[in-house]
């Protein structure tokens, strides 16, 4: 709660502090409030409508589509009039192209997110997808209502105030430090750890390492539960799972459990079948106890319950014996074997275990479900990484069909740029991914999909890019800035992304990357 308190709190000051450099009349500014109040609502319900039960993570995640709902209101409102008696809906259908562009690639590769096999990356792809059109509706409907439809803003030349010459080192500069950043993407690596969920608590950590050392928890020791349709099932695949103990950790791991009192079924037929096929092994036995000193007369009890149960064991009994046994397993033994239904189970503890999760056919899974988690998280990860990649091919698809093959590259080489730029340099400082970063990514290159759009407007008319852009990239970057402070791996992890390519792009678009557009070569 402090964490989230000083971050909303910084974060509205930087967003504000940036509003105040840019915009005369910050109370019109108010006007941008019921579009992106309009695009949640209408995401969350899109949302709800189409899943019965909609993840939590699906509203902490598409809560960052206001970043991007933002846009379409910055574009239409702080777009001055072509000329005095220019009309509201003119200034609209002379906003059209880049509006419709900007939003329906974005759509549509949010769109494809419907493809995934999870059910959270399907429900971010409704949510952020419906908002966005809701978005745009909302803010083409909602400022034909306002009695005058543009916001002034101060004049700030940008990287237009700066000399041809420098412009062009800094165009270099630029091109350089890309080509640098790229061979870093060879570097990359990823990380799937889903404590870096977990928000830091000293306190709470304390404590909580406490109550597990006084519950006999170690660092070194893990807990394995085999399971079973019945307990012959489960005592089958607890022998699978020694074998692979043994086998995965070269001999370094110690088991605690009663898969050395209870046989396997075909240990259990071996026993009978012995005491069928060698009727000797009571006689070789007392005279062996003889030869070394015993008093045969003191295991007379063992030799007559041995010679009773050899004449009437079957191979089908273990089952039943396993039940007689049971019972007489009091106290923590209890808790290592349970028969019953749907599921029988034996519980293991093991020292110095593989960090590998145990094989399927083990039938085990571990009582610290750290493992199985970090493989769920590995898997959100890869299905976002294949979507987000199509997804990306298909805004860039729409940017050509748009734009024309020439001016399509042009335009969509910002937000690619960014985005392997910023990897590449995650590579080199040693950075280890997750699908936060992706998702970040993902963001980023939506935002500085608009952005370029929205430039490339102005760069047709021979114009720098309108002052729009320029706030709702530093307000951008300033929100997610703020984010990149906080002591959550997974936040701080998409602020950074976030930011970094919003910089980014930015920088690119005010050194004249669009100039040009429209002119033949």
């Amino acid at each position: 709660e402090h964490e989230v308190t000083w971050l909303n709190a910084l974060s509205l000051a930087a967003v504000l502090t940036v509003a105040m450099i840019f915009i005369r009349s910050l109370h019109r500014a108010l006007h941008l409030v019921p579009v992106v109040a309009l695009a949640v609502l209408g995401a969350w319900v899109f949302a709800t409508m189409a899943f019965e039960r909609v993840h939590i993570l699906v509203f902490v995640v598409g809560s960052l589509l206001t970043g991007v709902a933002i846009d379409y209101g910055f574009y239409l409102y702080l777009q001055p009039p072509l000329h005095a008696d220019e009309t509201y809906w003119e200034k609209v259908r002379r906003l059209a192209k880049p509006l419709l562009a900007s939003c329906f690639t974005t759509v549509a590769g949010f769109a494809l997110l419907l493809c995934s096999e999870l059910p959270l990356i399907r429900q971010l792809g409704v949510f952020v997808g419906t908002g966005l059109v809701c978005a745009l509706a909302a803010a083409i409907v909602y400022f034909s209502t306002v009695r005058n439809a543009f916001l002034p803003t101060r004049t700030f030349r940008g990287g237009q105030s700066l000399p041809a010459g420098w412009r062009r080192g800094l165009r270099r500069a630029l091109v350089v430090g890309w080509c640098v950043a790229l061979p870093g993407l060879a570097l990359l690596h990823w990380r799937d750890d889903i404590r870096e969920l977990q928000i830091p608590s000293p306190d709470v950590q304390r404590e909580d390492a406490r109550i597990r050392t006084l519950f006999g928890e170690r660092s070194d020791g893990t807990v394995y539960l085999t399971y079973g349709a019945d307990l012959t099932a489960a005592r089958a695949s607890l022998a699978r799972l020694e074998n692979w103990l043994r086998t995965a950790s070269d001999g370094r791991a110690q088991t605690l459990g009663l898969g050395v009192l209870l046989p396997t079924a075909e240990e259990h037929a071996h026993a009978v079948r012995f005491e069928r096929e060698h009727p000797q092994f009571i006689p070789l036995l007392r005279r062996a106890l003889e030869q070394a000193g015993f008093e045969p007369a003191e295991f007379t009890p063992f030799f007559e319950t041995y010679s009773r149960q050899a004449g009437v064991a079957r191979e089908s009994d273990l089952a039943a014996s396993v039940l007689s046994l049971q019972p007489k397993l009091t106290g923590p033994l209890g808790l290592l074997v349970h028969s019953g239904q749907p599921l029988s189970w034996f519980v293991t503890m093991v020292t110095h275990a593989p960090t590998l999760a145990p094989p399927p056919d083990t039938h085990t899974v571990s009582t610290n479900q750290l493992q199985s988690l970090n493989q769920l998280f590995s898997r959100y990860r890869r299905s976002a990484l294949w979507l987000s990649l199509t997804g990306l091919a298909i805004v860039g698809a729409g940017v050509l069909l748009s734009y024309g093959w020439r001016d399509g590259v042009r335009i969509f080489a910002i937000p690619c740029g960014a985005c392997l730029g910023i990897f590449g340099l995650f590579g080199w400082l040693g950075q280890p991914l997750n699908l936060f970063h992706l998702l970040g990514a993902f963001l980023g290159v939506c935002l500085t999909h608009n952005y370029s759009i929205f430039s490339a407007t102005s760069a047709y008319r021979h114009e720098p890019p309108p002052v729009s852009v320029r706030l709702s990239a530093l307000t951008a970057a300033a929100s997610f800035g703020v984010l990149a402070l906080s002591g959550i791996p997974v936040v701080r992890a998409l602020g950074s992304t976030v930011a970094l390519m919003v910089v980014a792009a930015l920088l690119v678009i005010e050194f004249e990357h669009l100039a040009g557009l429209g002119k033949k070569s």
